[in-house]
């Protein structure tokens, strides 16, 4: 078996990105109406996509836990996710597993609720029905899987909850669709009562809440079931957000030829460093080199010469005419495809006179990616920001992204303010982060799925920064090249934490999991 092979059939983070469509984020009024289409299409009952939507649970349940040698409560609501609950019940019971269910005491349930209430009850298994002030009394070996609400809640949850709630958050929870009390598609107000999730399993589609690192306390691990919802209604759909997966990245990706050389792969100037700082361009542009481009210079003050030499002989080095700072950039760029700026450079006064000179001679030349201190430079002089090149990509952390937009209430407002960011200037805005948001000047936003928090460690970014770049150089557009570059970036961590523990992950690691990466992409 050859090691892509081993990759893809032994690693569960390439089974979570193996979809073979492009997956849209919907909202909750366009996942009700693709339920309604494929009942109406299907020719099924809605009991039927409940069944279906629940042997899908059991299947993750099975590939995730021994389901008959652990203990499962599982909490159901009155509708339809409490229906999902029930049907789950059943199944896991008929295949051998220890199951407890316990079902919201109400005076109305929903239609498919009552049925799975009775197929239960046909089959002798029980159910405890409780109330809101009730001690459920759950036990602590148990895993609780949360079936209280789905994506159909629009406002919080009572504070009458909150009794419930506070036990379930005490053991291991699997939240089924949605937390119960995270609203899908908008912001939810964290002083009402929401559950814990350790795991999400969500139903053909992420809900944009669960990609947001305000909700990372509820979410926890997300994993996408395919329950076969209609394609056909999910293509009627006008959507602005994305989650990747592999088949996009796959579709985007150039087969070089037998006949290629270096100077078909492009030509990448990776710009930056300062006194004490130079270990961040070495990343940029060790990991420019790694992803495939054909050459790489680097300009950089005269305290980094040596330096640069001895610990990345591939490269071409430029110096400023200063020692420890830039301050005379390049002034002839006419022979690079593509320049990363602005890692380890300092803010110094003589630097930012430098850098926005630069920038002026940047309108019709390379393509740039713009990081770090070139972004702190840009956020102090606001004005400058005009400068940029259309399809600049611009890749903030989120305190950098702070500094460039302001301030916001929530992370709805975040990605609002991004996008009017990204439309004005017609920039790629790269927010890093868990579920990388990459926000397009056509206002649409594509999440990534790859990486893990390993990954929150010095120099992570500056990698990031050099793959992008080298994309750039490759001939990729910039759209792409940011889709593509945000996803090999996080496969290549998760690549790494088969054999390296997610503690131990530096960046230096990330750069030698590139390869591994291309492998899974390009097998």
């Amino acid at each position: 078996m050859t090691p892509s092979k081993r990759i893809i059939e032994n690693c569960r983070f390439v089974q979570r990105i193996n979809s073979d469509r492009k997956m849209k984020i919907l909202s909750a009024s366009e996942l009700k109406f693709i339920d309604e289409q494929t009942i109406l299409i299907e020719g099924i009952q809605s009991v039927d996509l409940m069944e279906r939507a629940s042997w899908a649970l059991y299947e993750q349940l099975k590939r995730d836990f021994n389901t008959k040698n652990h203990q499962f409560s599982i909490v159901c609501g009155c509708g339809n996710n409490g229906g999902d609950g029930l049907a789950l019940a059943r199944i896991l019971n008929q295949n051998g597993g220890q199951v407890k269910v316990y079902l919201h005491k109400n005076h109305k349930y929903s239609k498919d609720n009552l049925i799975n209430q009775n197929r239960l009850k046909e089959l002798n298994i029980p159910i405890r029905f409780f109330e809101l002030n009730q001690n459920l009394d759950l036990s602590n070996q148990s895993i609780v899987i949360d079936c209280l609400f789905g994506y159909g809640l629009s406002r919080p949850l009572d504070q009458e909850w909150r009794n419930i709630i506070t036990q379930i958050n005490q053991h291991v929870v699997i939240a089924v669709d949605l937390p119960s009390g995270l609203i899908a598609d908008s912001t939810t107000d964290k002083s009402y009562p929401i559950v814990k999730a350790t795991k999400t399993y969500t139903f053909q589609t992420p809900k944009a809440a669960l990609l947001l690192p305000e909700n990372s306390p509820y979410s926890g691990e997300i994993e996408v079931l395919d329950i076969g919802l209609n394609q056909k209604a999910i293509e009627q759909i006008q959507t602005s957000y994305f989650y990747t997966s592999l088949s996009d990245i796959q579709e985007k990706i150039f087969t070089p030829n037998r006949f290629s050389h270096k100077g078909t792969f492009g030509h990448s100037l990776i710009i930056g460093g300062s006194y004490g700082k130079m270990g961040a361009v070495v990343l940029a542009g060790k990991s420019t080199l790694k992803t495939g481009c054909g050459l790489v210079t680097t300009f950089i003050p005269q305290c980094g010469y040596q330096i640069m030499q001895t610990a990345f002989p591939e490269a071409m080095v430029l110096t400023d005419t200063n020692s420890e700072h830039l301050i005379n950039f390049p002034k002839d760029i006419s022979s690079f495809s593509a320049i990363g700026i602005g890692i380890g450079m300092g803010t110094h006064p003589k630097t930012q006179i430098g850098f926005i000179e630069f920038l002026k001679q940047c309108s019709h030349k390379p393509k740039l990616v713009l990081d770090a201190d070139a972004l702190n430079i840009l956020a102090q002089q606001p004005n400058t920001l005009s400068l940029l090149p259309e399809n600049t990509i611009i890749t903030p952390h989120p305190k950098e992204l702070e500094r460039l937009i302001g301030s916001w209430k929530n992370d709805f407002e975040k990605l609002k303010k991004a996008t009017e960011l990204a439309q004005k200037l017609r920039i790629i805005v790269v927010i890093k982060g868990a579920y990388t948001a990459i926000v397009l000047p056509n206002r649409q936003i594509h999440f990534n799925p790859t990486g893990n928090w390993g990954m929150a460690t010095a120099g992570s970014g500056d990698v990031l920064t050099g793959i992008i770049t080298s994309l750039l150089s490759q001939g990729y557009i910039p759209e792409n090249a940011a889709v593509i570059g945000v996803f090999l970036h996080g496969l290549a961590a998760d690549c790494q934490i088969q054999h390296i523990h997610k503690k131990s992950l530096i960046a230096s690691d990330i750069i030698d999991g590139i390869s591994a990466a291309w492998k899974v992409v390009m097998n």
